[in-house]
């Protein structure tokens, strides 16, 4: 019997990792892909709506739909799903048809960003239907779509009684989903070592298997851990199946029906191997790798590597951060050096308010009260979280690390957690690997921030919208204007996680060309995230909406010192490069014309960064031949006149533009006057952010979405 358990044992890896392999290998092109032939054509798509994507605003409603049959002129093969927006009201579950035309999704493409293209992949979204039309409903509801409105219930029911700041965190706590929290809540848990918190995790499912193994203690042992398992399989469908609550449910059973720890480890490559036969695209995911890199963590540090004097609950997260940290500077280029302590101090509450709103969402009777005490309690968990995270140093910025540091970091933990197989080695052989290993490591970050690198500008792709990035040799840094749109932070979503690439956590100047949204929208925000040193406002007649606009970045200013330019003002960055005011009114206007004219220069070549200044501005000019041209007004036909273009005679005009914006930029016009001058035209719509380099062979341009020089 035993014998045919070990050839069970050895059968079942490798019949696993066969049908991985497979799957691996013929993984089938990305639902984008598949209707890249459709973009911009009419499509009617029948499909089913996932209630918990619902978004009902200003006439309009957008929902995810699982789609079942897509139209052009003959049905598409096809059962991906679609991002859709519908004037009106969608029904909150049931099927649908529509009609609309198929756009691709949108993505600000720039290093060390949110990777939406691989989001979209793992989750098979292929485009979107704007604005499309509603030819028919169906009322019948499938079985998920009813866990799903229960699912919308129960956070409903949390909101009304925790209010919307403490309700949308508990309800993504406890029942998935986290898209209703507000950035600076996001912030604080990313600053703490807490961001996996924000939906259902594998902390809080164990707490549950806890507590629900706490309240069935009359239950023999082995009927208790079925019917444990049944109840959490029903709370993930209650959830509605995301993959992240599917990994935290998996490793909840490892922990709840392994033994030992070496049968609990088999177990977890086991249900890892079983969900990426599933959905073998979640190998790329972040959240499948922080997951089970965590849980690898607890089953085989925690016993081995963490000496007895440590705490049960700091050793804890300590096995589960050591784990993962290389992949936390990897994707976010920083390590939060106050997790541990907010791990040890902020968790425990904030799982026991978890704890309270589940129970009080679902009790009819009394769960009002555990709603509002759940609310309570986290509003001190904020509170806390936000005294942490302004304690000097609670975060070390990284940046981008090459290969071989993680790979030198994970051979140093399997030295240091001293694993059975490699006990070939004395102690005093592990000590000098070990600190070998830590001088590379330490080496390397050292260069990373002293090192002398080219002059380099980075337009960054911030939709429709202006922002420039400076990196000086001597690594001092300048912002030109930030970008700006209405429902997503450029700030939070692409300048600090771009700086943090980089290796920054400072900005020597900020200069805000004029008050206009799509060019200062994110200012406030990147004050408050950032330290800027210098603060350049432009020299502009305020009207009420920019008076306001100036009112909060001078808000969130603090200590900077803020400062309206004048012309001919210089500003050195280092002794390689200088910004140079160019011209600013001297009377102030309103709108574009108010745009500081800025150039950067220096020995290898000289930037002009124009703002949204057009032709009335442009004609008074005399100015000096430039390198690099940044198009004014986004390559508006109002902008960038002839005569403007033949006084500065730029090599290269980079182009800031969405992707299929509304306006038309950039226009025709200005992109044949670019070209009668025999200038290189690049653009961010296009080729997402741009890099621009200036050394001693002259400019180079990059382009992040082809990785390669386009100049």
């Amino acid at each position: 019997m035993q014998q045919k358990i070990r050839y069970l044992r050895l059968f079942l890896p490798v019949m696993l990792l066969c049908i991985l392999s497979f799957r691996l290998l013929t993984v089938l092109p990305s639902a984008e892909q598949q209707l890249a032939a459709c973009f911009g054509r009419q499509l009617v798509v029948q499909g089913a709506v996932e209630p918990l994507s619902v978004h009902r605003q200003e006439g309009f409603s957008s929902a995810i739909l699982r789609c079942q049959k897509v139209y052009s002129d003959t049905e598409l093969a096809y059962s991906g799903r679609l991002r859709v927006s519908v004037k009106g009201e969608l029904p909150q579950a049931g099927y649908v048809v529509l009609k609309g035309t198929l756009e691709r999704l949108d993505s600000l493409r720039n290093p060390g960003s949110f990777d939406a293209v691989s989001y979209n992949r793992v989750q098979e979204l292929g485009g979107r239907l704007r604005k499309a039309q509603l030819l028919k409903t169906e009322p019948q509801v499938l079985w998920w779509q009813r866990f799903a409105l229960w699912n919308n219930k129960l956070s409903e029911r949390i909101e009304a009684a925790a209010g919307a700041e403490y309700g949308a965190l508990l309800s993504g706590m406890v029942l998935g989903g986290s898209g209703r929290l507000d950035e600076e809540t996001r912030e604080l848990f990313t600053d703490n070592g807490l961001a996996h918190l924000l939906s259902v995790s594998g902390t809080h499912i164990v707490l549950l298997t806890g507590l629900l193994l706490a309240l069935l203690q009359c239950v023999p042992l082995p009927w208790r851990k079925v019917i444990v398992i049944i109840l959490l399989i029903a709370y993930a469908l209650l959830c509605g199946l995301r993959p992240p609550v599917l990994r935290a449910l998996a490793m909840s059973s490892v922990l709840l029906l392994g033994g030992s720890g070496a049968e609990r480890g088999r177990l977890l490559c086991l249900v890892a191997a079983l969900l990426l036969c599933l959905q073998p695209l979640w190998l790329a995911d972040i959240g499948f790798q922080l997951s089970f890199g965590a849980a690898a963590g607890l089953l085989w540090l925690l016993p081995q590597a963490l000496p007895a004097p440590i705490g049960e609950a700091a050793a804890v997260s300590l096995a589960a951060q050591l784990a993962v940290l290389p992949l936390e500077v990897y994707y976010f280029h920083q390590i939060s050096l106050i997790a541990l302590v907010s791990n040890i101090v902020l968790v425990p509450v904030l799982e026991m308010a978890a704890q309270m709103a589940l129970v009080g969402a679902l009790l009819p009777v009394c769960g009002d009260y555990l709603l509002q005490l759940a609310a309570w309690l986290a509003a001190q968990v904020l509170t806390q979280a936000r005294f942490f995270a302004e304690l000097p140093y609670s975060t070390l910025v990284i940046g981008k690390l090459p290969a071989y540091c993680f790979v030198i970091y994970y051979a140093a933990l399997f030295v240091w957690a001293d694993f059975p197989w490699l006990q070939f080695w004395s102690n005093r052989e592990r000590r000098c690997i070990l600190l070998l290993h830590a001088l590379l490591l330490a080496g390397t970050l050292a260069y990373q921030q002293y090192c002398t690198l080219p002059l380099a500008c980075y337009f960054l792709d911030v939709g429709q919208g202006d922002c420039a990035v400076i990196v000086t040799p001597s690594q001092r840094v300048a912002i030109i204007d930030t970008g700006g749109l209405k429902n997503l932070s450029t700030a939070t979503r692409v300048i600090t996680p771009f700086l943090r690439y980089l290796g920054k956590r400072e900005a020597d100047i900020l200069l805000l060309s004029h008050y206009d949204f799509d060019h200062v929208g994110a200012a406030a925000d990147l004050l408050r995230q950032l330290r800027v040193k210098k603060l350049l406002l432009p020299n502009e007649a305020l009207t009420e909406e920019s008076q306001r606009v100036q009112q909060e970045i001078l808000a969130q200013a603090g200590r900077t010192q803020a400062h309206v330019v004048q012309s001919g003002e210089r500003y050195a960055l280092d002794a390689a490069a200088e910004l140079v005011l160019v011209d600013v009114p001297q009377q102030a206007v309103p709108g574009n014309e108010a745009s500081t004219l800025v150039a950067l220069h220096s020995a290898q070549g000289s930037v002009l960064f124009t703002g949204d200044m057009g032709e009335e501005r442009e004609r008074g000019l005399q100015l000096q031949q430039y390198t690099v041209l940044k198009a004014g007004h986004h390559g508006s036909h109002y902008s960038s006149s002839m005569e403007f273009l033949e006084q500065v005679q730029p090599k290269l005009t980079v182009i800031s533009c969405g992707r299929g914006n509304r306006y038309g930029h950039p226009h025709q016009e200005t992109l044949e006057r670019l070209q009668a001058i025999g200038s290189n035209v690049v653009r961010t719509d296009e080729l997402g952010c741009i890099k621009v380099v200036f050394d001693a062979e002259g400019i180079k341009c990059y382009s992040y979405v082809y990785h390669k020089n386009v100049f």
